[in-house]
């Protein structure tokens, strides 16, 4: 199966990716221009607009220039062919939403990200006045953790829309999050069984059940959606990484280096190296070894 091709799928996961980088860029913008939280959000709207535009007429460009690889069955085709099986899918993804968003507590321990979000719209600034005590920070935040953007963005949609920060933060985020994880799956569904499509639906319905049941564990990535889906970790774990792993397998750097630039701005961790690195440098090591191993037997 051809590995170049993009499906509409991928370039929405890539799509959410670039949002974030822009809304990245208007965040840094504000930041180290010691510019008021109104200015961010100025920028942040033409800026997403801009991005998000340019993004689509390279999407539809590229999409010109491919093909559907031989074998691969369109999603409205295996919607015919198996309606009972997409069915039960779409159910539990849709209960999983509703369930997700409206009928339980987030996980709250040491998550003040609603908190983060309330104080940018009542002082309209970023990240000078502690949310916790109401005083300006004496000795600051450190800079890795003022750099992730994801509490502005929140602010920004709620500053833009009128949302309540309730809402927004631990409601649409979460689902959006759990949605783009869906479609990553699905891609690994396509991925492992290109030409099977009744085997795509049962990998599906396997990872629906999976994120279902495995949620009342806190290791679990389904625990970071369902509870936490707020979260920088969340994103990463449920669709940057999955992804960045699927790109690796089809050898699309570009999209590795989409990943690994979209994990710096929602979580810091390994001094900004982060875990898209970590696992592509093992990946590549892993290759590597395989392809000297080969030629070693060969001689």
């Amino acid at each position: 199966m051809s590995t170049t091709n993009y499906s509409l799928a991928e370039n929405i996961i890539e799509g959410s990716m670039v949002a974030v980088g822009a809304a990245e860029a208007a965040h840094l913008y504000a930041l180290f221009f010691h510019r008021p939280f109104s200015a961010c959000v100025r920028l942040m709207l033409p800026l997403l607009a801009g991005v998000l535009a340019a993004w689509l007429v390279y999407c539809r460009y590229r999409r010109k220039k491919e093909t559907r690889p031989r074998g691969e069955v369109s999603f409205f085709r295996l919607l015919k062919l198996y309606p009972l099986l997409y069915l039960l899918i779409g159910v539990l993804i849709l209960l999983q939403i509703i369930w997700n968003g409206w009928m339980h507590i987030p996980y709250l321990k040491n998550n003040i990200t609603g908190e983060v979000v309330q104080t940018m719209l009542a002082t309209d600034s970023l990240y000078e006045i502690n949310p916790l005590t109401g005083q300006v920070f004496e000795e600051g935040m450190p800079l890795r953790l003022q750099i992730l953007c994801l509490p502005t963005l929140f602010a920004a949609v709620c500053r833009l829309t009128g949302l309540p920060v309730t809402v927004a933060v631990y409601r649409i985020f979460p689902m959006i999050c759990l949605i783009l994880s869906y479609l990553v799956y699905a891609r690994f569904a396509v991925y492992f069984f290109p030409s099977e499509g009744k085997k795509q639906a049962l990998f599906l319905l396997f990872v629906t059940l999976v994120y279902q049941f495995g949620c009342y564990g806190t290791s679990m990535d389904s625990f970071l959606l369902f509870f936490c889906g707020s979260q920088g970790a969340a994103f990463r774990a449920c669709v940057i990484l999955p992804y960045a792993l699927l790109s690796c397998l089809k050898n699309r750097w570009r999209s590795v280096i989409l990943c690994a630039l979209a994990e710096i701005c929602v979580v810091w961790t390994l001094y900004g190296l982060g875990y898209v690195a970590a696992m592509t440098a093992v990946l590549l090591a892993v290759r590597l070894g395989r392809t000297l191993w080969g030629r070693r037997k060969h001689k």
